[in-house]
Order: C-alpha cells, then sequence, then structure tokens
C-alpha cells in the first residue's frame, strides 16, 4: 500500500490517495481546486470510492470530479453534508453544488470495516468538530480528518462543533491506538500517536 498527499485550497487541507499495486486506490477528502488532483489521479490510478471524514466544504468539494463512485461518509453527517450553512460553503458565498440524487453516498457506522477491493479500513465515530465527525484506520495509519492535529485538535466553535464530545474522542484515540500508528490529519504535518501522547497539550495524561 502506498499513501500520497494533496494539499490543495485556501485551508490547505489535505487529501490523500491510497494505492495498491494494481493502481487502483481510495481517495480521502477530496478538497477545494482538487482539479489538477483529480486529473493526476485518473491518470495514474484507477479510484474505487471516496471515504470522506466530514462534511466541510474543503474536505468535500472535489467530489465533482467523483460523482460516479460510492462516497463513504457517517451516518451522522448526512445533515451537515446538505445544510449550505453547516457545511460552511456560505462563508465563501456558494451553495453546496451536490443534490441527494447527485451521488452515491454510502452512510457508515461506528465500527465499520469497509472492504473495497483489496483496501480494508474500519470507521471509528469521533464527533467533536463535526457530529458525525468519523477517522478511518488501515494498516498502520490513521485518517484522521479534523479531529487530530500534530500537537493540537480540530475547531469546535462551528455548527455541530462539540468541545467536550472532542476531548471524549480524543481519549478514545489515545486509549484505542499504540504510539506507532501513524496519524494524517486533515491540515498540517503527518504525525504519530506516540508523539501525540507527548506533546499534544490537549491530551489529558
Amino acid at each position: 500500500m502506498k499513501i500520497e498527499i494533496r494539499t490543495t485550497g485556501f485551508y490547505f487541507t489535505n487529501s490523500y490517495i491510497i494505492s495498491n499495486d494494481k493502481n487502483e486506490c481510495i481517495v480521502v477528502d477530496p478538497g477545494i481546486n482538487y482539479k489538477s488532483s483529480s486529473d493526476y489521479i485518473y491518470k495514474n490510478f484507477k479510484p474505487l470510492a471516496v471515504l470522506l471524514t466530514h462534511g466541510h466544504l474543503d474536505h468535500i468539494d472535489g467530489l465533482e470530479y467523483f460523482k460516479d463512485l460510492p462516497i463513504y461518509i457517517y451516518r451522522d453527517e448526512i445533515d451537515l453534508f446538505f445544510d449550505n450553512y453547516k457545511n460552511l460553503y456560505y462563508t465563501i458565498n456558494k451553495t453546496n453544488p451536490f443534490n441527494k440524487g447527485d451521488l452515491n453516498l454510502i452512510l457508515v457506522n461506528d465500527l465499520d470495516e469497509i472492504k473495497i477491493n483489496d483496501f480494508k479500513f474500519i470507521a471509528y465515530h469521533t464527533p467533536g468538530h463535526t457530529e458525525g465527525s468519523v477517522i478511518y484506520l488501515i494498516d498502520d495509519c490513521l485518517l484522521t480528518g479534523d479531529t487530530l492535529f500534530k500537537e493540537s485538535i480540530g475547531r469546535t466553535d462551528m455548527p455541530t462543533g462539540n468541545y467536550s464530545k472532542i476531548m471524549e474522542s480524543l481519549d478514545r484515540i489515545f486509549n484505542t491506538f499504540n504510539d506507532n500508528i501513524k496519524c494524517l490529519p486533515g491540515h498540517g504535518e503527518i504525525t504519530n500517536i506516540g508523539y501525540e501522547r507527548i506533546n499534544n497539550p490537549f491530551y489529558h495524561k
């Protein structure tokens, strides 16, 4: 398995391309200004599906290039995804470009095992940044979205955000995963559980 990072848009959002030796891939959180990234993906891989960690515009805007693919989203995030205020499209004077009939959305539950050809992900519900935020484990890598960053956590002052819940989600992460698990966040640098256990000021030991 190979993981490539693409950072796009004015929020510098990280999306990830997870590929196998057959040049099949899974796309995670395709964001704003994603045209060149989607061109790269279709030129080099056969995309099979998209995984979303949550429904904010900077993690979903690039879905316009993957409308025919299965798109996995946590079931509690559907309302936010289609709400122009909650998904933050209003902040850039745009409306959500997607209608429910446009996308093949597959609803994810906590601890679901998502098997797509050679790929297997496990979903963990981590509310706090949004009510339907979810992280995904594949092998020794954890796609943490906007729940856990290097030395920080996601904001909780936006629609459906909740500080108490993100603290509970943080505890769940540190109580579930060992130190060598890599953390691939929605913004900023890649880190790992061991580093965050020592250096993240929001983690209460």
